[in-house]
């Protein structure tokens, strides 16, 4: 059911386009290079299917997350010693006052917990840490953003699903029934 996702000279070059075109946003660059990149970028994603830019465009979300989260770790380190604190065992843990806020796409959210509550099972198009990009058909037992948890068929186990990997999702007409 896995189908391996190739990188093609062209999702590289849209890739490349969407990193920089986020930068540039950032950044808050010349209005005239911005507009460059805009062209630069339309132009490569005419040469890619609707499949191959959802591909893309999650890859892209994920790398800015991942990019943000390793800043904030790292600032999180440097003024901790800043502090002079030795206490290395203090544990970030969800009470934390700072956290990342993961960008993912909340259409997609919407529909996961329109279907936690429909009870119907979902068919996800999902890019594993892991295992790659991957066809699921999960039972959503419940959300809370950034995450949602529910039974997969794949794995035959209950997991966590991170929005920011889901590439597409769309709710089946099959019901399912929660276990207690």
């Amino acid at each position: 059911m896995k189908k391996a996702v190739k990188y093609t000279k062209q999702m590289h070059e849209y890739l490349a386009g969407r990193l920089l075109q986020e930068v540039f946003r950032v950044t808050g660059w010349v209005k005239e290079d911005a507009g460059t990149i805009d062209e630069l970028l339309e132009e490569a994603k005419n040469k890619l299917t609707d499949y191959q830019i959802k591909i893309v465009e999650n890859r892209a979300r994920r790398m800015k997350n991942e990019y943000g989260e390793w800043q904030l770790e790292t600032s999180r380190k440097q003024h901790w010693d800043e502090l002079g604190d030795d206490d290395e065992d203090y544990d970030y843990g969800d009470d934390d006052f700072i956290k990342f806020d993961v960008d993912y796409n909340y259409k997609f959210y919407e529909i996961w917990k329109l279907a936690v509550a429909k009870r119907q099972t979902v068919k996800l198009k999902y890019d594993s840490t892991t295992s790659g990009v991957s066809d699921r058909l999960v039972d959503p037992y419940k959300s809370s953003a950034p995450y949602g948890e529910g039974y997969c068929h794949k794995r035959k186990e209950v997991r966590k699903f991170r929005f920011d990997r889901v590439i597409d999702i769309e709710m089946t007409d099959k019901k399912f029934e929660k276990p207690k």
